[in-house]
């Protein structure tokens, strides 16, 4: 990615292939009652119980990502819950605009499974995952119009390659006894205008709830959290694409390994999406094809290397995008956020 800037004044709008494969196979193992979709029990599910007739079941992926040696063990992820600061940012928190809602909607954590409260880890090979189905919104859009100054990315958030989960969640009680979430994705113009050639701010700020970027697949990019402060990804119940819905507004809180496609010549990730303050947002493999982590990142999860000047990193483990803002955000995208489901 580069920030040479275009002729003044020309316009260009940059169609965007679509490039995105299927998400991890998923072996079948068993049905849920009265559906067609086929489910992979976990190791230490909860035991069978019968709920007006459903099969109590589980649906887990594996991706690539969590298959090798290299990068954080994704059975022992750490917890996020407790590294959410106001106060000023850390290196592996996420430095948030406000401050856990206890009282905001979530996952019940007597039915999660997968995580070991004691250890404060959490076991994304052992997660459940909202399966793929029959449920088809409006295909998704996503646009960029370059000038010399600007970059305006315009999407309706839902994915540009069509690939979604089964929503509403409310088909599938077995997942709604964990996670209540009733939203159902419809489509939301959005449209965000970023520096083309970003500048660092005097120190970081932090990050709102709501859309803090946007990824080239035309989805919106919330921050770790949910409204509780508590790690979203590790606790919520999203599909195996990788989003969920606040309300009608499809989102992710990390990138979807299925997303990191595109590779630089020594093998680093390519541009998987946008942060409010303009720097673009890598995938998760860096110089060399080398799986990030946090401790290769600052406080705000990026870095600054060669002809790539500071940029952003997806990484497996909290706060998984982007720790606080590293950039200068305009008024307009400090506005141009979305509220979570309520």
């Amino acid at each position: 990615e580069t920030h040479t800037p275009l002729a003044s004044k020309v316009a260009v709008t940059i169609e965007v292939p679509v490039l995105f494969p299927d998400p991890p196979i998923v072996t079948p193992a068993r049905e849920l009652s009265g559906s067609s979709t086929m489910v992979t029990p976990t190791a230490h599910s909860e035991s069978t119980e019968q709920t007006s007739g459903s099969i109590v079941s589980s649906l887990t992926m594996s991706p690539d990502l969590c298959m090798d040696d290299e990068g954080p063990d994704c059975a022992t992820l750490r917890l996020g819950d407790e590294y959410l600061t106001t106060e000023a940012p850390r290196q592996n928190f996420l430095y948030s605009c406000e401050g856990p809602n206890p009282t905001a909607p979530g996952a019940r954590e007597s039915r999660i499974t997968w995580i070991n409260f004691a250890q404060n880890t959490w076991n994304f090979l052992q997660k459940l995952w909202l399966p793929a189905g029959e449920f088809t919104p409006a295909a998704g859009t996503y646009s960029q119009d370059i000038t010399d100054k600007e970059r305006k990315i315009t999407f309706n958030n839902l994915p540009l390659d069509g690939k979604i989960g089964d929503w509403p969640m409310t088909q599938y009680p077995d997942l709604t006894r964990i996670d209540g979430n009733p939203g159902v994705p419809a489509a939301r113009e959005s449209s965000f205008v970023y520096a083309l050639n970003p500048v660092l701010a005097d120190k970081p700020s932090c990050l709102p709830l709501g859309t803090i970027g946007v990824t080239v697949n035309g989805v919106a990019l919330f921050n770790a959290a949910n409204g509780r402060g508590d790690d979203a990804v590790a606790r919520e119940i999203v599909d195996v694409f990788g989003g969920h819905p606040a309300m009608t507004m499809y989102h992710y809180h990390f990138i979807p390994p299925r997303l990191d496609t595109e590779f630089l010549e020594d093998g680093h990730s390519g541009v998987v999406g946008y942060i409010n303050d303009g720097f673009p947002i890598y995938g998760y493999l860096g110089e060399n094809g080398n799986e990030m982590s946090n401790n290769d990142l600052d406080e705000c999860h990026g870095h600054d290397h060669g002809h790539l000047g500071y940029h952003y990193h997806a990484t497996i483990e909290y706060p998984y995008t982007v720790g606080c803002y590293k950039g200068i955000v305009s008024d307009g995208n400090r506005e141009n956020t979305r509220p979570r489901r309520p």
